[in-house]
């Protein structure tokens, strides 16, 4: 039986919605995607309390707490929690890139439980998951878009969803131009902003923002890689 959805949304499953055509292809370069939703994972985890960033060392290169081993009871968050033990007092740019931490195939398991997405076995190299209902995302898409209208208060976890968009460059492919009524700048300004009104803690704000910041970093650097190469 499908678990009710939107019971606890996560900002992982919400982000692999965006990220997933309805064929189950990605959108978009599949790297960058892979780094945006482990970072979506650890950023639910550190809403849930779970773990925190830890500056005490350097700001610029934040490392990644576990303080809390309680369960969440959401089987995403806990298999994550349990693996994560083995980056406990690592780099939180670590995390983000480290294989084992499977947010793909955790939000997508989660997402085909809830009847959402379905799932297809025409790769063998990943999971991809087909869209069996739309109106979540559909839903999602709308909530966002009134967030960046100002029509809606933003919440914590839609920012640090929004900020990890724009952490790639994604959140401009994503969040198409003539519902924002942005352009690129714009939409990077808002976003911005958005995080700034987020109504959670400084702390967290900011341990939100290393998240989003390292996969930025990474993404760059990656993307630098690959140009030279070619």
């Amino acid at each position: 039986m499908a678990r009710p959805y939107p019971e606890a949304v996560l900002i992982v499953e919400s982000l692999l919605l965006l990220l997933t055509e309805d064929s189950g292809r990605p959108e978009g370069w599949s790297s960058d995607n892979d780094l945006m939703l482990r970072g979506a994972l650890l950023s639910d985890l550190m809403l849930a309390g779970r773990i925190e960033a830890d500056t005490a060392r350097t700001a610029r290169r934040p490392r990644m707490r576990i303080v809390d081993t309680t369960p969440t009871g959401h089987p995403v968050l806990d298999d994550a929690l349990a693996a994560l033990s083995a980056k406990n007092g690592r780099r939180i740019a670590s995390a983000v890139t480290w294989d084992d931490l499977r947010a793909h195939d955790a939000a997508g398991a989660s997402l085909v439980k809830a009847g959402v997405l379905t799932e297809s076995t025409a790769t063998a190299l990943i999971p991809a998951f087909p869209t069996r209902d739309p109106r979540p995302e559909a839903e999602l898409r709308e909530r966002l878009y009134g967030e960046i209208a100002g029509t809606r208060a933003p919440d914590a976890a839609d920012s640090a969803l929004l900020a990890l968009l724009q952490s790639t460059g994604a959140a401009w492919r994503i969040l198409r131009a003539e519902r924002t009524g942005l352009r690129r700048s714009g939409l990077a300004q808002r976003i911005k902003e958005i995080a700034e009104q987020a109504p959670v803690t400084g702390a967290i704000k900011e341990a939100i923002a290393s998240i989003s910041s390292a996969v930025g970093v990474i993404s760059a650097r990656a993307r630098r890689a690959t140009a030279v190469a070619t």
